[in-house]
């Protein structure tokens, strides 16, 4: 797992040539105006998910990994606090679904703040508890770029 400031990708773009790419996508485009929704980057290997959400309480979330995407969150608008574990740490709650790249997983860990500007990447080894209030509910944008782990 990884967090920091967009203005720092460069240092992470060699560390996976599709990561590189994600990074340079969110740095070259301006996401914030655009509609929720589900845009290709390199047709449907590379894909963008534009959220905007109200953050909720812990009780109300999961945690989340996937096998074949590696997940790179950026904070457009707003923060929130997301949950992070290894996999190793947690027990599955839903078993893994191929279609959608999903395992709920259930068990503690910690977090940390996104806050606007600021990037996480999350591996398939990185359970993730994404949309978390940071204290209170607010809305917030955020790109997600899946880039598959190959």
């Amino acid at each position: 797992m990884i967090i920091d400031q967009l203005e720092n990708a460069a240092i992470y773009a060699e560390m996976h040539a599709k990561i590189g790419a994600a990074l340079n996508y969110l740095q070259r485009y301006p996401l914030i105006d655009r509609e929720p929704g589900r845009y290709e980057i390199e047709g449907s290997d590379m894909f963008l998910l534009l959220q905007q959400y109200e953050t909720r309480e812990v009780k109300d979330s999961f945690w989340e990994a996937h096998q074949n995407y590696i997940d790179v969150q950026y904070m457009l608008q707003g923060s929130e606090s997301m949950g992070f574990a290894h996999v190793n740490r947690l027990k599955v709650k839903e078993p893994y679904c191929p279609i959608k790249d999903f395992v709920v997983l259930e068990g503690e860990g910690d977090t940390m703040t996104v806050h606007e500007g600021s990037f996480a990447i999350f591996y398939p080894q990185d359970a993730h508890m994404p949309c978390l209030s940071c204290g209170k509910p607010e809305i917030i944008k955020k790109a997600v770029i899946k880039v598959p782990v190959i």
